[in-house]
């Protein structure tokens, strides 16, 4: 079982977009600098024949405020900076009374298996 205990965390914008040649496009800035609760939930990754199943999940409670609301709202418009990394929100959980924000996050790492 993993311990739980806050850390410091960044939130970013994530903005999708295409440049002038037709190539995808991401780009990451910083929000906002916050704590919060975090869970390591698995950490590993494993590539079957046809797909890459990511197994870096993190769980991260933050207090419900304007701004987690705000990304409750929209989860694939941000990220979350923590141990040297960007985690892409995956799924949000409200607590039934308002009072804290779950996010699960998984790490997407260009590594493919050799």
């Amino acid at each position: 079982m993993g311990i739980t205990r806050y850390e410091n965390l960044i939130i970013k914008n994530v903005t999708n977009g295409v440049s002038s040649i037709g190539e995808q496009t991401t780009t990451v800035t910083s929000w906002f600098e916050t704590r919060g609760l975090v869970h390591a939930i698995a950490n590993s990754l494993r590539i079957t024949d046809r797909y890459r199943v990511y197994s870096d999940v993190v769980q991260v409670t933050l207090n419900y405020t304007p701004n987690t609301r705000t990304i409750q709202a929209s989860p694939h418009l941000y990220s979350i900076y923590w141990n040297g990394n960007d985690w892409r929100i995956n799924e949000v959980r409200q607590t039934d009374d308002r009072m804290k924000v779950i996010f699960i996050c998984v790490r997407n790492d260009p590594t493919t298996a050799v």
